[in-house]
């Protein structure tokens, strides 16, 4: 009985050492899978050839002090401060048309909203939601993006939307302009 208990005891030390080793084993190939390997090779080329040129006009910092409006702060209307992010390509002539489709969006006037769009198609994909129901009032009051990505310019437009039943919703949205087939700048999408 010596014997058989000296056998089990063996065992046991050999599995423990066993399965310790095989801990240690395991420590050492993750460190080792976490370096640099040591020989590189060349990867393979990127299919995507193209190159864009971005220019943003919005920090990250000026994204996250961006605050929700709460019903106290809900006033009707555009109250962007549109020159505090003018630039190259955000200039005058796409602040007008921004400012005049969200000004139309806070009057609920469709007509007003179609005259920036560079397709007819266009007014039915927002038309559906901004004028769902003419009870709800619209705050537009900041911007969260704005950059040029070759010749296409997106502008995010954080809005305020107090229903029939006075709660407020926060969303964004953003605007996509494109040069038209005269060469001019409108509203491609908005999204």
């Amino acid at each position: 009985m010596k014997n058989l208990s000296r056998g089990i005891l063996s065992l046991c030390l050999i599995g423990a050492l066993l399965l310790s080793a095989c801990g240690k084993s395991d420590d050492t190939d993750t460190l080792s899978n976490s370096e640099e390997p040591t020989n590189t090779t060349s990867q393979a080329p990127s299919t995507n050839n193209t190159a864009t040129n971005t220019e943003n006009l919005i920090e990250p910092a000026e994204k996250e002090a961006i605050k929700d409006i709460t019903s106290a702060d809900f006033k009707k209307g555009v109250s962007i401060d549109f020159d505090k992010y003018k630039g190259s390509f955000f200039d005058e002539n796409i602040i007008s048309k921004l400012r005049n489709n969200l000004e139309s969006v806070v009057e609920n006037n469709k007509e007003k909203f179609k005259e920036n769009l560079n397709k007819e198609s266009l007014e039915s994909i927002r038309e559906g939601f901004f004028y769902t129901n003419e009870n709800d009032q619209f705050m537009f009051y900041d911007l969260d993006l704005i950059e040029k990505v070759d010749e296409q310019i997106r502008v995010g437009v954080r809005f305020a939307k107090k229903t029939s039943d006075g709660s407020i919703e926060n969303q964004g949205i953003t605007y996509f302009f494109t040069k038209n087939e005269a060469g001019e700048w409108g509203i491609e999408n908005i999204d």
